[in-house]
């Protein structure tokens, strides 16, 4: 593997945390599809929800998620550049997620967030999105 320079690598996590920003709004579908190509795949299978292709079906999903969370927190760290060649990379990073459901109760998530992504002339944007559990889900 290539070294990774540092503007590279602050780049990169700045995308995942603008992912986790976008997300917590509830609201900003716009800056979550940002983070993604417009053909990305969002493969959430690992953790047992679809695998989504696309700004439309991504889109959709997370209409749906936000119409029935009443809040959301998630916290990244441990990031680490697993492969990069200089215009394409792969990043891992650790997530604790908490959700409030509008309908009562809640949901915490620990788990691992992976990204390939590709530097285009927009920056850095996700080309494929891939997430596994550290803790299974109670429940």
């Amino acid at each position: 593997m290539t070294a990774c320079p540092v503007e590279d690598r602050l780049a990169i996590h700045d995308l995942l945390v603008s992912y986790a920003h976008a997300v917590d709004s509830l609201h900003d579908l716009d800056g979550i599809c940002a983070v993604f190509e417009e053909d990305a795949v969002f493969d959430l299978s690992g953790i047992g929800f679809p695998s989504l292709n696309g700004h439309g079906e991504i889109r959709k999903f997370f209409e749906d998620t936000f119409e029935a969370m009443a809040a959301h927190a998630h916290y990244l760290t441990n990031f680490a550049i697993t492969a990069y060649d200089g215009d394409t990379a792969s990043i891992r990073a650790y997530v604790i997620g908490m959700g409030k459901y509008k309908a009562g109760g809640g949901i915490t998530v620990n788990g691992r967030y992976y990204f390939d992504v590709v530097r285009t002339a927009a920056g850095w944007k996700a080309k494929r999105y891939t997430m596994d559990f550290l803790i299974p889900i109670e429940g």
